[in-house]
């Protein structure tokens, strides 16, 4: 009766040690798993087809058959994601001949006053998704004939490289999970944009944002100049099929700027037949502007436009 009873109590003890380890490898395990395991187990039989399944699974090296299925399958999403990030770097050198162009603009017609030199440079992205997704088109590229299915520019490596491949697909679906508020990769994560600006005897370096160069003043009078040569550029491509022309442009906060640099950037926009159109609470010199309105509210809220000054320059 004593071994009886002991032989019951240890029965009893492995066969909840089995559960127990069934439970845990089935855990990694969703209903929707792609070897259709069974992870819903209520009774003792459950637990006992689950790892006879399991057994005649490993025996017959099924997860051989599944890996070789998938790693074809996958190699035609990770062809899709090169194509996709091809088609974003496809304006890379068109995005490194404009900021070429918008350094020799500033070199060719420079701002007399504070502002010594304006310099941009491209640098590779910073992005991380960004460059997970080169380093996809990269060994895409380089085994474009040695993925999925075997044909006949296919080499020995084929099983390996699929393999690879879906490493690089795992670590995609990671970054998705890991940020799920992200929803779309902009041209702007493709490359790292850096500013290098001289003040007088103050040198900012290479840094990522136009600021502190100097007083928010100065912050602003750069941050236009950049838009106002960026804008001329593209205004000398169009001038280049339809004949120069003149465009005007909207700058806000022109009040924060120091008077004599408010002649300074309309000078350094006009030259270049970009007409600025400001609004300051600041009176400044009416010379430097050839219109001058005064902008107010009647009592139904609607804006009065009333002219005060138009200045023409004689030459003498």
């Amino acid at each position: 009766v004593e071994e009886l009873k002991s032989l019951i109590v240890s029965t009893i003890r492995k066969t909840e040690e089995f559960k127990k380890a069934v439970t845990q490898f089935n855990g990694n395990f969703s209903s929707k798993n792609t070897f259709h395991f069974r992870t819903e187990l209520v009774g003792e039989q459950d637990y006992y087809d689950f790892a006879s399944n399991l057994c005649e699974f490993v025996d017959n090296d099924k997860i051989s058959d599944y890996q070789k299925h998938i790693s074809e399958r996958y190699t035609d999403i990770i062809r899709r994601i090169s194509q996709e990030v091809g088609g974003l770097t496809r304006n890379e050198s068109e995005i490194h001949r404009t900021i070429k162009d918008i350094n020799d603009d500033f070199v060719k017609r420079n701002f007399a006053g504070v502002i010594k030199e304006i310099a941009l440079r491209p640098l590779q992205s910073s992005d991380k998704l960004m460059q997970l997704l080169l380093e996809i088109k990269r060994f895409c590229d380089e085994n474009q004939y040695n993925m999925g299915k075997v044909d006949l520019f296919s080499q020995a490596s084929r099983e390996d490289v699929n393999a690879v491949a879906v490493r690089h697909l795992l670590s995609f679906m990671k970054f998705l999970l890991d940020e799920p508020g992200r929803r779309r990769l902009a041209l702007a994560d493709t490359f790292k944009l850096e500013f290098r600006v001289k003040e007088n005897d103050n040198d900012t370096g290479w840094v990522e944002k136009i600021a502190n160069v100097g007083s928010d003043g100065t912050d602003i009078l750069v941050k236009a100049m950049v838009n106002i040569m960026l804008i001329n550029v593209f205004k000398e491509k169009a001038s280049r099929k339809f004949g120069d022309f003149k465009i005007h442009c909207m700058m806000d906060e022109i009040g924060k700027l120091h008077p004599n640099n408010v002649k300074g950037i309309l000078d350094f926009a006009n030259c270049r037949n970009i007409l600025l159109v400001n609004s300051s609470p600041t009176t400044y010199n009416v010379e430097d502007y050839r219109y001058t309105y005064l902008l107010s509210k009647d009592g139904r809220s609607n804006t009065q436009v009333v002219p005060l000054l138009t200045y023409n320059k004689i030459e003498k």
